[in-house]
């Protein structure tokens, strides 16, 4: 069920987007009862003024085509499409996907694909369009996880995500090594891009108000990863190792995930310049790269 409350309309004031202001889309939608859905994690983005910071943000110009996860009523939709060359809004609420499409009125750059996002072949969809695609989004919090992993999967059909997270996830992602945050999204995102917070967004900003802090974090995707990686699945299970117990010592982590006897660690760290009495959550994640690639030069384990 959505929540009933009538929509806070005073946020939503200040100026027209491409012929539809925020507050006209909120208005519109208020009259047809299309309100959130709960199950769906849909949080409204109702502020213009963090609209358009997230569209500076993304740096979105007239060249480009933009990928747009969970639209909602089109706050950030009808901004985008301002600047881009075209947006493609993927929305899996099929109301939402309708509702898009008749305040569009035909506008030929605005394609919406009433789907889920995880189950979408980006590098099929940046290739129907002729060119990499730039992901300037609101993402629902109860799966921005997945749709993270999900675009870091398709890196090489796109430029850049902007993205807006749960304020903590946000900052589990551009994490340095060391901090309590630090795991395995900081890792995956440093191996694969530059990424760094953009702004925090307080819940007033969204309808219905979520229970915590929002923020914008921009991840640019680097043309080669830091260090080329030559065994993807066994990078996993030394992050696993490295981050599921963290108390543990680089070297008994190792060990008790398999990946080798004490002995054959011990001598194997000292030859990458590591301490085998480090903990595994203090190594960066050129130091993570460089130690899966030695352990998969080795017989299988």
């Amino acid at each position: 069920m959505g929540d009933e409350r009538p929509f806070p309309l005073a946020l939503a004031r200040g100026g027209e987007v491409k012929g539809r202001s925020l507050r006209g889309l909120l208005r519109e939608a208020r009259r047809r009862g299309l309100l959130p859905h709960k199950a769906l994690g849909q949080h409204f983005l109702i502020h213009k003024g963090i609209a358009k910071r997230i569209v500076e943000g993304a740096e979105v110009k007239g060249e480009d085509v933009v990928l747009e996860v969970g639209p909602g009523i089109g706050g950030l939709t009808f901004l985008l499409l301002g600047r881009a060359k075209k947006v493609i809004a993927v929305e899996i609420d099929e109301r939402l996907a309708a509702f898009l499409e008749e305040m569009a009125e035909g506008d030929p750059r605005l394609l919406i694909l009433q789907d889920d996002a995880l189950r979408l072949d980006l590098s099929a969809l940046a290739g129907r369009e002729g060119g990499k695609l730039k992901v300037v989004s609101n993402l629902p919090y109860n799966v921005s996880t997945p749709l993270f992993f999900h675009f870091l999967s398709h890196r090489e059909a796109l430029t850049s995500l902007t993205l807006m997270f749960q304020r903590e996830v946000a900052e589990r992602i551009t994490s340095p090594p060391g901090r309590k945050s630090y795991g395995i999204l900081a890792v995956y995102a440093g191996l694969y891009t530059r990424a760094q917070i953009l702004f925090h967004v307080p819940p007033q900003a969204f309808w219905p108000p979520p229970q915590v802090e929002g923020a914008v974090v921009r991840l640019e995707v680097l043309p080669h990863p830091v260090v080329p990686m030559e065994d993807p699945h066994l990078f996993q299970r030394v992050l696993q190792a490295c981050f599921q117990k963290r108390r543990k010592t680089l070297l008994n982590a190792l060990s008790s995930a398999g990946l080798g006897t004490k002995e054959e660690l011990r001598g194997l760290l000292q030859g990458l310049g590591l301490d085998p009495q480090r903990r595994g959550e203090t190594l960066s994640v050129e130091e993570l790269a460089n130690l899966t690639n030695v352990l998969s030069k080795r017989e299988k384990f």
